[in-house]
């Protein structure tokens, strides 16, 4: 029997993998034993949904980042950021660090690339230093994997991958998001081959981080293949009547971003809705409003505050919470009432969210607003015009037509399956 280890940290990771066919496929094979690795591998209800007789649940053992291990991982970030491989990646540093902090950090990577280091040095010279952690051992030598596969390329502490590398055993990263390589900055731990969404990802792997193409797979996105089952969403009227909806009423849906990305977010909302009550649209509308899971108990209570109550809107929240580091571990249910929730809309609007994609799996038109509050256009704290500086160009570049229409304020964005069209909406 082979035994597979699958490290997963975040709930989107666990929506991914866990609770689509990809774990479905192994546990149907008597030959592959599975061992989840998890932050929440200790919680009663995680090990009772996933334990089975060739899988096993185990907690995702703690450790700390050494000192010359930091120092390393900080000296890899400048030298990525300093050779401008992305816009995104330096607006979001500069966000954290500030003109004078990030030019320092300019300095240093472009001194050590001068001096012809390398991302691949450091990595190496990172796993040198490299010194096994009796409860990482522990694991490995109980259970000996043969494959070692986890998601997230990014983290700072991924001792748990280095040592499989330090141990010869194969490692796979299955990359959990479309944005990871142009937003993230460099790689932590080198896998010997990744997965990936789409063909484009395949040649950012190779110009952003250099790794070889032929080392990366296409296999699209595990979450969507829910999409493709209508049968499993919610009945329309149970749907409805569960989110106290008006089934005789369009319905859009408003898609919160990430918390900070954008500042003033429940304003940019309060201007939407207005336009909405005020029946611009020329039809009777309702919108729900969908927190994003990464929302703090202070932002959730000032949507639900603001929102909660008023004509034709109602506030949805996303999923439970959780231990993990995105603080999200959406269940079955969840996953079902979001692929209800994007079916039943007639238009989603967004920021600068994955919410477009999801969307466009089932060829529903995206509004993606491109606005800040009293009139003045978006603002991130960690990308300065996301349509153009961020992965989110990928939907800008693909304008096939342009044509107006009436909003009160800067810019939006609308796409489908079909076109993503830029329009220059009327002041």
């Amino acid at each position: 029997m082979k035994t597979i280890f699958l490290f997963l940290r975040q709930g989107i990771s666990n929506r991914n993998l866990l609770r689509t066919d990809f774990l479905k496929t192994l546990k149907d094979n008597p030959e592959v034993r599975t061992v989840i690795l998890s932050p929440i591998g200790d919680d009663p209800g995680f090990r009772q949904e996933f334990e089975a007789p060739n899988v096993c649940v185990e907690k995702w053992p703690r450790t700390k980042v050494g000192f010359w291990e930091k120092r390393l991982k900080n000296l890899k970030d400048y030298i990525w950021v300093s050779r401008g491989l992305t816009q995104a990646i330096r607006v979001r540093r500069l966000a954290q660090r500030g003109q004078w902090g990030l030019m320092w950090r300019d300095a240093l990577g472009s001194a050590a690339q001068h001096a012809r280091i390398t991302e691949q040095q450091i990595n190496d010279w990172e796993l040198a230093i490299y010194t096994s952690q009796a409860s990482i051992a522990e694991l490995y030598n109980r259970y000996q994997p043969d494959l070692v596969i986890f998601t997230r390329l990014f983290g700072t502490n991924l001792h748990v991958i280095k040592e499989a590398k330090k141990r010869r055993i194969p490692v796979l990263c299955l990359v959990e998001s479309w944005d990871n390589f142009i937003c993230k900055g460099p790689l932590s731990v080198i896998p010997d081959r990744m997965a990936v969404w789409n063909h484009g990802m395949v040649k950012e792997a190779n110009e952003l981080h250099n790794f070889p193409e032929e080392n990366v797979e296409v296999v699209g996105v595990p979450q969507f293949d829910l999409y493709t089952d209508h049968r499993t969403f919610l009945d329309r009227q149970h749907f409805f009547e569960t989110h106290g909806l008006d089934p005789e009423k369009k319905l859009i849906t408003y898609a919160a971003s990430t918390e900070g990305f954008i500042p003033e977010e429940p304003d940019v909302f309060e201007m939407v809705y207005q336009v909405l009550q005020a029946e611009r649209l020329g039809t009777p509308v309702q919108v729900m409003l969908r927190l994003h899971p990464i929302t703090s108990p202070a932002l959730r209570d000032e949507y639900f505050r603001r929102f909660s109550g008023r004509p034709n809107v109602t506030v949805q929240r996303p999923g439970r919470t959780s231990a993990l580091h995105d603080g999200w571990d959406p269940s079955w249910s969840d996953m079902v009432n979001l692929a209800s929730t994007i079916y039943y809309s007639d238009i989603i609007v967004n920021i600068a969210s994955t919410m477009a994609i999801d969307a466009a799996v089932m060829d529903k038109p995206v509004v993606a607003v491109a606005f800040g509050v009293k009139g003045q256009q978006t603002r991130s704290k960690f990308f300065d015009n996301i349509f153009e500086h961020s992965h989110y160009r990928k939907l800008v570049d693909s304008v096939s037509s342009s044509r107006r229409m009436t909003w009160p304020t800067s810019y939006v964005l609308i796409s489908s399956t079909r076109q993503l069209t830029v329009l220059d909406a009327a002041d």
